[in-house]
């Protein structure tokens, strides 16, 4: 008992480590959108349906086979699944510090054990790390397991084949996991690398049932989001190839670490050979396949331990020539920096799109909330990121423009087209494909304006804008306040025309894109001159959408009458046109023309009667405005 009193009081570095991590992981704390897509797979089976994203279709759209297996268990108990995602990814975040303190203090001597302290808060103090564990996805899990794997591959422990297993079950990168230790072994001992072969056979013989699965229920080994991401082109590698700097300029500390580890890489032990190694390997297979498509490190987290113990071993090697004690005086004064850019270096963007993100969910959480109450046929739903909106319409068929869920996108893509710019790693898409679909709703993943590949290309056919209306919802903070923010979606209110060739040309498209960010900034003039040389350089008949932009610009710049001409020649077109009869409807009320007024009001009120109150409100508002200053 006193013994392992004495061995547990050795640990206790971890609690404060755990506070910390606890602490920035409730201050960032969500459930990423991407993590729906696998809830959306639990809630259909645990409703009869199946494992699959759209009832009937037996398409693997998710990464994480036995991450959904496993809340897929707790969901039949009873439990919220959800909830487990985020407690269980905590959880594991927690006991993957635990290793990395484990793994770290064997790599040091008796008198230098307080440089794995340095490794442990280098984690600890690591926004993404503490981003993701707890976000819903199955990263902490695979993070645990990759950690124990080299913990029992050091150990030579046989467990090692079922910790494979468990994580190839978890994420396809378990198989690398395999490969990397066969690698490792061969390089540093220069023989048959028997141990990684064998623990790597008994993991594939425990996989069998799971791949015999897989090909009898999916028809595939590998997931459908692995044709819908993967190109293999230099587009690629350079995508890659900045992620992973992103990673080395805010974490690797520009590489320093991997540097002096190799540059002594005969003097240090095996245990850290074989962290360099892995480490090294494992970022070149993330920058070969592009990085990942969420931002914030995800694809590191199984080697933020590992760089970090790289960091404190090049430490102790800048170190080496001073005595012990001189050590930890200035193993303090070189911990302190490291860990202050630690957390200070990825601060903001960690922040900014923890926020975003929290938005977007809130934002397709809404839609799809206000799609069921205001729409109660069985509708579908087009849009690129599936996530939320497809786990709020569970029972709707969702189809995915990107390919994730959609196995002929994801295989069957149109051609890419000459000088489409995009920010998006997901650059597959089918328009003819989609259109032939029809769905009821296409949504967009930042509203009105075209970003995603698929999305820029559906603004090149005119099957899109003469069969598709922008149809609003008013979301408002305070149920009080008198004007929401709009979110839209399209909406099929017309049979779609067989006729799937595109006419405009994409800088159209791009002109419209660059038009829309300086319309969300309010910049109308500037918006304006954009949506202009988009008019320029486009085939008529003009998208709808292009004109309504730029007579809401001339509107907002105070050239009523031309901006009046415009909504007038796109209702004489489309009659469906929610917002050219929300416009002239105030233009009405500005110049004393009621009849008219009228007129729009009951379109408003048959198209869109949840939101002609919020408009009628504002319009009354307006007017005992200017009453009020005509008084004396």
């Amino acid at each position: 008992m006193i013994l392992n009193f004495k061995k547990a009081i050795n640990f206790w570095p971890i609690i404060p480590a755990l506070g910390l991590y606890a602490y920035l992981a409730d201050y960032l704390k969500f459930i990423q959108d991407d993590a729906y897509i696998t809830f959306r797979y639990v809630a259909n089976y645990l409703n009869g349906d199946g494992l699959v994203f759209n009832i009937g279709e037996r398409i693997e759209g998710f990464t994480n086979f036995g991450w959904t297996i496993y809340l897929l268990l707790w969901g039949s108990l009873g439990f919220d699944y959800i909830a487990i995602a985020a407690y269980s990814g905590l959880i594991f975040g927690g006991l993957s510090l635990f290793l990395i303190f484990v793994i770290a203090r064997d790599l040091f001597s008796q008198n230098d054990r307080w440089f794995s302290l340095l490794a442990l808060f280098l984690v600890a103090l690591n926004f993404s790390f503490a981003y993701w564990s707890p976000a819903g996805l199955e990263t902490a899990a695979f993070t645990l397991l990759t950690l124990l794997s080299i913990r029992l591959y050091l150990k030579r422990s046989c467990l090692l084949a079922a910790t494979l297993a468990l994580a190839v079950w978890v994420r396809p990168e378990g198989v690398l996991l395999a490969i990397i230790f066969v690698f490792i072994e061969a390089l540093l001992e220069k023989r048959l690398p028997k141990f990684a072969i064998t623990v790597g056979a008994i993991a594939f013989v425990i996989s069998i049932p799971f791949l015999i699965f897989k090909v009898a229920y999916y028809g595939s080994i590998l997931p459908n989001s692995f044709y819908a991401k993967t190109s293999f082109d230099f587009e690629q590698l350079t995508s890659g190839l900045e992620y992973a700097g992103r990673f080395f300029l805010e974490y690797g500390f520009f590489g320093i670490g991997f540097l002096i580890t190799a540059l002594n890489f005969k003097k240090l032990s095996y245990s850290v050979k074989v962290l360099w190694l892995f480490s090294f390997v494992y970022i070149l297979y993330i920058i070969l396949v592009g990085g990942d498509v969420l931002k914030v490190h995800r694809f590191f987290l199984p080697v933020f331990g590992i760089t970090a113990m790289l960091a404190a071993v090049s430490v102790r090697l800048i170190l080496e020539p001073f005595s012990a004690k001189s050590r930890y005086l200035l193993l303090l004064v070189a911990a302190i920096p490291l860990l202050w850019l630690t957390y200070r270096l990825p601060l903001d963007f960690v922040t900014y799109y923890n926020a975003n993100e929290k938005i977007f969910v809130s934002k397709m959480e809404f839609i799809s909330n206000k799609m069921k109450e205001t729409d109660s046929t069985n509708f579908s739903v087009a849009i690129s990121t599936i996530g939320k909106l497809g786990y709020e319409l569970v029972g709707h068929e969702v189809i995915d423009i990107i390919g994730l869920t959609d196995s002929t996108i994801a295989r069957h893509s149109d051609a890419n087209i000459e000088g489409l710019e995009t920010t998006w790693k997901e650059r597959k898409y089918n328009i003819p494909y989609l259109l032939k679909k029809a769905p009821d709703y296409i949504v967009f993943a930042t509203g009105f304006k075209p970003s995603a590949p698929a999305e820029k290309a559906l603004f090149l056919y005119p099957s899109f804008f003469q069969s598709y209306v922008p149809f609003p919802w008013s979301k408002k903070k305070d149920p009080n306040q008198l004007m929401g923010i709009i979110e839209i979606a399209f909406k099929k209110v017309r049979p779609i025309v067989r006729d799937f060739e595109t006419i405009y040309d994409l800088q159209y498209v791009e002109y419209f894109k660059l038009g829309m960010e300086q319309y969300l900034d309010y910049d109308y003039a500037k918006a304006l001159k954009y949506f202009d040389s988009a008019l320029a350089v486009s085939q008529k008949p003009h998208s709808p959408f292009l004109m309504y932009e730029i007579g809401f610009c001339l509107g907002k710049l105070n050239r009523i009458d031309a901006s009046q001409k415009i909504f007038d020649q796109i209702i004489e077109n489309d009659s469906l046109y929610v917002f050219a009869h929300r416009d002239l409807y105030v233009f009405s009320f500005h110049k004393n023309d009621s009849a008219k007024g009228a007129i729009h009001q009951r379109w408003l009120e048959k198209l869109v009667p949840w939101y002609w109150p919020e408009i009628k409100a504002v319009v009354e508002y307006g007017q005992s405005q200017r009453k009020s200053k005509r008084k004396p």
